[in-house]
C-alpha cells in the first residue's frame, strides 16, 4: 500500500514544476481577457510558447483547439462553450465549479488523439455536463477538479480498441464510466458513481480515499479487477441488494454503508480492516459530505487521515490549482504620465 500511494504522490509532484513554468504566462493571458471585454463574454486564450491568441464566443473552445499544437494551453473564461472533437494533448483550464461562475462545455465530445503523440491531455476545472466518447488509445490522460457526466469507449459495441491507459482523475466528480480494452485508471480523493468494468476485457481501476456509488446504487459486481483503499462504497437504494464486489477486487481499510452493506466485501479474496457503517457518519447523513467531527476520529485511513476524499493527500476541492481573477478594478482613464491604474485581487488552491 505505501508503493501505491509513493507512486501518486510521485504523479502529483511531478504536474508542479510544468504548472509553475507556466502560471505566469496563463496570469497574463487572463488579465487581458478581463481587461478587453465584458465579464459574460466568452473567450478562449491559447498560449502557445510566449505567444497568446484569444477566441471568443461560443465555439472558441473549437477554433482555439484548431489553432492549437501538441503541448499548448488553453484557458477558458467562465460560461458555456460548445465542444470539440479533441484530436491534440492539449492543457484545457476552465474556471471551476463556483456557482453561479464556472466553466461548461455542453454537448458530448470525442476524444481522437494518434498514438504518437507524446505530449499529454490535461483538464482542469471544467463542468461537463454531457459525455466524453475515447476513440483508439488514451494514454496519461489528467484530469483534475472537473465534474464530469461520463467517459466511455466511443468504438462501436465497445470493443477493446478503446483504452485509456494510466488516466488518473483526481479531485473529480465522475458520475459515470465504463472501462473496456486494456484500460487502467487511478482515483484520487474523487466522487464516483456508477463506475463499472467490462466484464469481457482486462480493464482495471484504483481508487484512494473515494466515496463510490456502484452502478444503479448497489451494483459493486461491476467493479472488477479494482483496488479500493481508503474508500466509502455506498448504496442509497432501500429497495436493492448490496451486491458484492467481485473476487478480484481488493479493499483496505474501506467502509460500506447502506442497505445490506454487510455483504459487500464477502466475495473479495483480499481484504483488510473492512467494516460498515450508518449514513449518519456524514454531515446531515449525506455521503457527499464531510464527516462528521466524531467520525473523522473514528474512521482513519491507512495514512492517519479520514477515511474518503475529504482525507488522504489531496483533499477534495474544486477551487483551481492556478491562478483565478476574483476581483478587479481598472481606471477610467490614465494619469497624466500615460499610466493605467489596474487593481487584481488573485485567487487559487493550495
Amino acid at each position: 500500500m505505501d508503493e501505491e500511494t509513493d507512486g501518486i504522490n510521485l504523479f502529483i509532484n511531478k504536474q508542479k514544476p510544468k504548472i509553475m513554468k507556466r502560471m505566469f504566462i496563463s496570469l497574463v493571458a487572463l488579465i487581458a481577457a478581463t481587461m478587453s471585454f465584458a465579464q459574460n463574454t466568452l473567450v478562449a486564450t491559447l498560449s502557445h510558447g510566449d505567444e497568446i491568441k484569444m477566441f471568443y464566443g461560443a465555439y472558441a473552445l473549437r477554433d482555439a483547439h484548431n489553432a492549437a499544437a501538441n503541448g499548448d494551453i488553453i484557458n477558458l473564461s467562465s460560461g458555456s462553450f460548445q465542444s470539440v472533437k479533441i484530436t491534440k494533448a492539449l492543457t484545457i483550464r476552465g474556471t471551476g465549479y463556483d456557482d453561479p461562475v464556472h466553466t461548461t462545455i455542453v454537448g458530448n465530445f470525442w476524444i481522437e488523439i494518434p498514438d504518437t503523440v507524446t505530449d499529454r491531455l490535461s483538464f482542469e476545472g471544467c463542468h461537463i455536463p454531457n459525455n466524453i466518447y475515447v476513440y483508439g488509445t488514451l494514454s496519461n490522460a489528467y484530469f483534475l477538479k472537473n465534474v464530469i457526466q461520463g467517459i466511455y469507449g466511443g468504438k462501436i459495441n465497445y470493443t477493446s480498441n478503446t483504452n485509456i491507459i494510466n488516466g488518473t482523475f483526481v479531485n473529480c466528480r465522475v458520475y459515470g464510466m465504463e472501462l473496456i480494452g486494456n484500460s487502467t485508471v487511478q482515483f484520487l480523493n474523487c466522487e464516483v458513481a456508477s463506475f463499472s468494468n467490462n466484464s469481457e476485457h482486462t480493464a482495471a481501476a484504483a481508487f484512494i480515499n473515494c466515496n463510490i456509488r456502484p452502478k444503479d446504487g448497489y451494483y459493486a459486481g461491476g467493479i472488477r479487477s479494482s483496488q479500493l483503499i481508503n474508500c466509502f462504497i455506498y448504496n442509497d437504494v432501500d429497495n436493492n441488494n448490496f451486491d458484492g464486489f467481485p473476487a478480484t477486487s481488493s479493499a483496505y481499510n474501506c467502509v460500506a454503508i447502506g442497505p445490506n452493506s454487510g455483504n459487500i466485501f464477502n466475495n473479495m479474496a483480499v481484504k483488510q480492516n473492512c467494516q460498515t457503517a450508518d449514513f449518519d457518519i456524514f454531515q446531515e447523513g449525506n455521503p457527499w459530505n464531510d464527516l462528521t467531527d466524531e467520525a473523522k476520529v473514528k474512521y482513519i485511513g491507512t495514512d492517519g487521515t479520514p477515511i474518503g476524499y475529504y482525507g488522504g493527500m489531496m483533499p477534495f476541492d474544486l477551487t483551481p490549482t492556478y491562478p483565478q481573477i476574483t476581483k478587479m478594478n481598472v481606471a477610467s482613464k490614465t494619469t497624466a504620465d500615460g499610466k493605467l491604474s489596474v487593481e487584481i485581487e488573485v485567487s487559487a488552491a493550495e
